[in-house]
């Protein structure tokens, strides 16, 4: 993941009196002389002269915080507006169906949600995450199925919400959230499709790897209608080989080879290599690089300028993590499911086919 620097003091107090625009006070306004030396004074305008760099890059911050803050605000706002329509909607349709079918929403629920989990299912989640110092499986069992429990009934709602929402007119009016998106970079998909999804990720990323399925069983799904775009936002604190792929990805793209080099890579980074030139090397030949021209353009950096680019655009979106998800502007928050997206893409579609005016 990646992150943003929390608010500073000055920005928070600012937005809760209600006057996130005004700047502070300037000191010379309140007396044009700071001090005096043996009867000489030491205006104001001096002071500020002698730190001016550290005032104008203060001012830069300032500025910068209050911009992420009131996007975050905007952004909370909006998801909280939605999670709360999203959460009406399921009472709405869920009710309606109780009444067609008589019976009660919670026994509606129930026929939806799997059997409590067995002895042997419980016994494979811990295997798979029990670390070296988690206590024998015995003292933690029920809490395992109680999170086990917990994950089935939130898959069965989430289920249910869907087939429900397919039994009944549901018609989603409330404006989404959309920002703007440069859709700049390589692309799958048809060049005029009608959804367009950029994503911002870093080839080293175990969560962008995970992506990986459900955005090409996406592309399967919407062969015309919808378009990925792939940009840079390698994050070389936390994975060493990132900028590294990132540069090597755009250079394959310079032979048209940029896919085959992007699959390969997320391969390699699965299998937790270790990304140096000799593995690039090899790679590069697999996927039927030239290698001087590829070698060439690694050590000449000039695609160092477009991944800045890619970096630059993900901060002004308030980009916090990999991967980072806009469908036709539209930010997916949260853990983006093969369904999820799906429903998402399928809103974009029935949008676009509504009659305007």
């Amino acid at each position: 993941m990646r992150f943003t620097p929390a608010l500073g003091l000055v920005a928070a107090l600012t937005l809760l009196s209600g006057s996130a625009t005004a700047a502070p006070t300037p000191v010379a306004a309140l007396d044009p002389i700071a001090a005096t030396v043996d009867g000489q004074a030491i205006a104001v305008a001096e002071v500020e002269t002698r730190v001016s760099a550290e005032l104008a890059h203060e001012e830069s911050n300032y500025r910068e915080t209050l911009r992420r803050a009131e996007f975050s605000h905007r952004a909370t706002v909006q998801a909280l507006r939605e999670a709360g329509l999203e959460g009406l909607i399921r009472e709405r349709t869920l009710a309606a169906e109780a009444q067609a079918t008589g019976q009660q929403p919670d026994q509606i629920l129930a026929a939806h949600i799997a059997a409590d989990p067995t002895d042997e299912e419980m016994r494979a989640y811990y295997q798979a995450n029990a670390t070296a110092s988690a206590p024998p499986y015995d003292q933690v069992v029920s809490v395992i199925r109680e999170r086990l429990q917990a994950e089935s009934r939130q898959k069965a709602e989430a289920e249910l919400a869907r087939i429900l929402r397919a039994h009944h007119t549901v018609e989603w009016r409330l404006a989404r959230e959309r920002v703007e998106v440069t859709a700049e970079g390589p692309a799958r998909g048809p060049a005029n499709a009608p959804v367009t999804l950029v994503e911002f990720a870093d080839f080293q990323c175990p969560y962008c790897n995970r992506l990986e399925t459900l955005l090409k069983g996406a592309l399967a799904r919407y062969p015309t209608q919808l378009r990925l775009v792939y940009r840079q936002l390698p994050i070389p604190q936390l994975h060493p080989g990132a900028q590294l792929a990132a540069q090597a990805s755009l250079c394959a793209a310079e032979q048209e080879r940029f896919w085959p080099l992007h699959d390969a890579l997320f391969v390699f980074f699965a299998g937790k290599g270790t990304l140096e030139g000799s593995t690039l090397s090899t790679l590069g030949d697999a996927v039927g690089l030239e290698p001087a021209a590829f070698s060439t353009c690694l050590n000449a950096g000039r695609v160092d300028a477009l991944i800045a680019r890619d970096t630059a655009d993900a901060d002004r979106l308030g980009v916090e993590g990999t991967p980072a998800l806009f469908l036709n502007g539209r930010p997916l928050r949260g853990g983006v499911s093969e369904d999820s997206l799906r429903d998402a893409i399928d809103e974009e579609l029935a949008l676009l086919a509504r009659p305007r005016g």
